[in-house]
């Protein structure tokens, strides 16, 4: 039996939210976080979950669990200064396995199915990323922001979570990260790893924006509708 823990990373400081914490903002009905966790809870694939979260919002995410009665949640821990940080921390308090499912607490839209697609590749192949293809022409421009060349969009894709690694793999990656990445592939890469995408859903938005909160209370209102 192959066994899956997934670190849940919420420890951003919602910066560009204009006050509001995005992980407990509430859509359709539930916070941001409870959206994200009810997907993993849900998963049979997933065998236990480590949450990372800042200092201050931990007593608030206890209280979420008693409430939603999730089972999977094995660790509650305090993220760091950047997402790498965070990530680090939450490895640390991962059990071993032999898969690690890394994914952004404020990505309430993922589905069940991208995450057993990211599990099944990481299983061929190492590491596996869920992303989607660029749709607009995307451009490269200097400090002057003059444009310098135009990309071949269909050699693009846009990084999503989840990002799943062999246990072993991830372990490596932040033994002695080379520098500070935005996501955990990129520094596999640095070290020589290869890296699997695997096509996921335009639907798994980031919540990084006010405006974002009323995309994906669309977005799930409307698979509620359809269930």
């Amino acid at each position: 039996m192959t066994i899956t823990k997934a670190i849940i990373v919420a420890g951003g400081a919602s910066s560009r939210m204009n006050g509001t914490d995005k992980i407990f903002a509430e859509i359709a009905g539930k916070p941001v976080i409870a959206h994200t966790l009810d997907a993993f809870e849900r998963c049979e694939a997933i065998n236990g979950i480590v949450l990372v979260l800042p200092n201050k919002s931990i007593d608030k995410a206890r209280e979420l669990i008693a409430k939603y009665n999730y089972k999977k949640i094995e660790v509650i821990c305090e993220g760091g200064s950047t997402r790498q940080q965070s990530v680090n921390n939450g490895l640390k308090s991962t059990p071993k396995c032999d898969f690690v499912l890394v994914h952004d607490g404020a990505r309430p839209c993922v589905t069940k199915e991208a995450i057993e697609s990211g599990i099944t590749e990481a299983i061929k192949e190492g590491i596996a990323i869920a992303a989607s293809p660029v749709s607009d022409t995307i451009k490269e421009v200097d400090d002057s922001l003059m444009v310098s060349k135009t990309l071949d969009r269909n050699k693009l894709m846009s990084i999503h979570t989840p990002q799943v690694f062999r246990y072993d793999i991830l372990k490596e990656v932040h033994s002695n990260p080379a520098f500070d990445a935005t996501d955990d592939a990129a520094l596999a890469e640095k070290i020589g790893y290869k890296v699997k995408v695997y096509i996921d859903s335009y639907e798994n938005i980031k919540i990084t924006t006010i405006a974002d909160l009323t995309i994906a209370e669309a977005i799930l209102s409307s698979r509620e509708k359809e269930a």
